[in-house]
């Protein structure tokens, strides 16, 4: 069996010879669908971490359930799912109070810390198995992941009906964040986005107006000159936060979403304390986010087609992680396909 191994910086292969993974009891064997390249996948082939050299990679991804444990009762050979690849501890007080995503044993997880789905077979915890209706697709199924991201982040900043918002960033987690937010009822959403070719999937997907990153005080002027209640920065540079600092309203929120392994410097933290912003780090989501996102796709209320910019084979990986490696470029979500 071929897989997709994450080697270290700027280091993905495609090897072959791994065998076919035996079940443990209380595992299930995927045989996978689809895989979504995320953008820590990324991140990590950029700067050689977190994720572990010699690893699987691919957390995102669908697929069939071919084979049980022993003591897998609730899951039947042939169901089709998901999966929450987080493997938190249930022990830690994190994970007995719903927050398994901050539990004490950090980044544990499928295509992180343990082999991944970029290969044809996966074994997994049944308890991480979310099974599919059957109307939603293989395509939203190895989406969820990332929709969690986004649903997550929106519910943590305690965002409410009617108040605007601006995304910073149209990138996959961008774009779900806008249909997040439109589906809790924003009144103005705004986008910063440089692409011209996201740009237009932004405004399609429920932007109300979408700028140049440079052009943020736009945004303050089509809000009375006050700002929006909420920013959420889904790129994580010190520009795309200090812009942010600029642009929200006295006493608004700023959500940061996107990581990146540069260096982060800001000049202006001043304005945090004279004009009373909060600031709102989020990372993951639990396993009610997980539902929540299947559903969403269940009731059609989220759009992934214009999402997905190209689909590839196993073979290729390597090759669309130098191009994604180095931006700019029009690439949103990949898919990896297996027959």
């Amino acid at each position: 069996m071929k897989a997709a191994v994450f080697k270290g910086k700027e280091i993905i292969t495609i090897e072959d010879g791994f065998e076919k993974p035996k079940v443990e009891s209380d595992e299930v064997l995927i045989k996978v669908k689809k895989v979504g390249i995320c953008g820590s996948d990324v991140g990590s082939y950029e700067s050689g971490g977190p994720y572990f050299p010699g690893k699987i990679i691919g957390h995102e991804f669908s697929g069939d359930i071919v084979e049980v444990g022993n003591n897998v009762k609730k899951i039947k050979v042939g169901t089709r799912v998901t999966v929450n690849p987080l493997i938190p501890c249930h022990e830690c007080y994190y994970c007995l109070h719903n927050l398994e995503n901050m539990c004490k044993i950090k980044n544990n997880g499928y295509g992180i810390t343990e082999h991944g789905a970029m290969r044809e077979y996966i074994n997994v915890k049944a308890e991480r198995v979310h099974i599919l209706p059957d109307n939603v697709s293989y395509d939203e199924g190895a989406s969820v992941e990332p929709l969690s991201v986004a649903i997550y982040a929106v519910e943590r900043s305690g965002f409410r009906l009617g108040e605007n918002a601006v995304v910073i960033g149209a990138g996959p987690i961008g774009l779900y964040v806008i249909q997040v937010l439109k589906v809790a009822g924003a009144n103005k959403i705004y986008v910063l986005e440089p692409v011209e070719s996201k740009q237009k999937i932004a405004s399609s997907l429920g932007a109300d107006k979408v700028f140049l990153p440079k052009q943020w005080n736009k945004v303050v002027r089509q809000l009375d000159k006050l700002g929006p209640d909420h920013v959420y920065d889904c790129v994580g540079l010190s520009e795309t936060f200090i812009t942010a600092l600029n642009m929200v309203k006295n006493g608004g929120l700023i959500t940061l979403i996107g990581m990146h392994a540069s260096k982060f410097e800001i000049d202006n933290i001043l304005m945090m304390t004279t004009n009373n912003i909060s600031v709102r780090g989020v990372y993951g989501y639990n396993q009610d986010i997980f539902k929540k996102a299947i559903n969403l796709f269940a009731q059609k209320k989220i759009k992934i087609d214009p999402i997905l910019t190209k689909r590839i084979k196993l073979e290729q990986v390597p090759e669309i992680f130098k191009k994604l490696g180095n931006p700019p470029h029009d690439e949103l979500k990949i898919l990896i396909e297996f027959d």
